[in-house]
């Protein structure tokens, strides 16, 4: 192959690759900053469930269902395996240490 010819396309496939290799690490740190603010979301979410169980159990005088304790176990697994802990851990064991609400 010619010199020249041979010079001009390392030059232009060089140049393709780092234009690609850069559109590549873009799209990855974008998906990324997309990942942990979707997972920061459902988390918050989870949170206010526990939240909203918790008030019911309160509001319920302070007894809750075996019904409500286990949706409260189901929801804080889930939000502890997201990394959600503190606040989350102490509704959560509010919850369970409460005294459970006779069946009608």
């Amino acid at each position: 192959m010619n010199p020249i010819v041979q010079s001009v396309v390392i030059w232009v496939v060089t140049g393709v690759l780092g234009v690609a290799a850069g559109w590549a690490a873009s799209w990855w740190r974008g998906a990324r900053r997309r990942d942990r603010a979707l997972e920061a979301g459902v988390r918050e979410l989870l949170l206010c469930q526990l939240e909203v169980l918790h008030a019911q159990m309160v509001s319920a005088g302070g007894v809750a269902s075996e019904d409500l304790k286990a949706r409260a176990q189901r929801i804080y697994d889930s939000y502890h395996g997201m990394d959600g802990n503190g606040h989350g851990t102490q509704v959560n064991d509010d919850i369970q240490h409460a005294p459970i609400r006779p069946r009608q």
